[in-house]
């Protein structure tokens, strides 16, 4: 039994310091995403025009409205639009469901209902996650130049993708409408770590870029 002590802490040593090594790694690509893109991070005021706004899907109520967080995204776009940063706003995220799953049809209805023509929107029901969006945007909707607007957290991931996509892209951070509370917040912070190191994996490993 005494002999196999030090063995035993060998292990744990050895799987402390792995554990140490990919913890160092993955917060190097995470900060590899929020650093990259923080070029291309504007006010309202001050980003260029583009050839369109992208609004990331994000969850929408049981009766067809956008979450408040998916509200925040469509105001600030809706301010753009309105200020001529952009011709079109595509609306990227799940669609062609039932009323409580179609974030397109939310958004598109969202915008509607405060004066943007149905010309001025483009409606991608495929852009089921941000890569998808950000890909699309340029391949599928032939966009040269776009402003992804969305939550502050989920800024620079977008960014980062797109520009590794081929797209000129800068982005805007839509502010909070309202108090959200403190797990919420958490949730969608902690969440947002993993995406990012799960990006920067798709582009420099996945050959997502390519």
């Amino acid at each position: 039994m005494q002999a196999g002590v030090p063995k035993r802490r060998r292990w744990w040593r050895r799987i402390a310091v792995g554990a140490l090594v990919l913890t160092l790694v993955a917060g190097a690509m995470h900060e590899h995403v929020v650093r990259s893109a923080a070029h291309a991070i504007f006010t309202i005021d001050a980003v260029a025009p583009a050839d369109c706004i992208v609004v990331p899907g994000a969850r929408i109520l049981p009766d067809g409205r956008p979450y408040h967080l998916l509200e925040d995204r469509l105001a600030t776009a809706h301010e753009l639009f309105v200020r001529g940063k952009a011709p079109c706003i595509l609306l990227s995220g799940r669609g062609g469901a039932g009323i409580a799953e179609d974030e397109v049809a939310s958004m598109r209805r969202w915008l509607a209902s405060r004066g943007v023509p149905d010309a001025a929107m483009r409606d991608d029901p495929l852009g089921l996650r941000t890569i998808d969006t950000m890909r699309r945007c340029r391949t599928d909707f032939g966009m040269r130049s776009a402003i992804v607007v969305t939550n502050p957290f989920h800024v620079p991931r977008a960014v980062f993708l797109g520009e590794h996509l081929g797209l000129d892209v800068r982005g805007v951070e839509a502010p909070y409408g309202r108090d959200y509370s403190a797990g919420t917040m958490v949730r969608n912070r902690v969440r947002e770590v993993c995406a990012r190191i799960f990006a920067w994996c798709e582009v420099f490993l996945g050959g997502a870029a390519s």
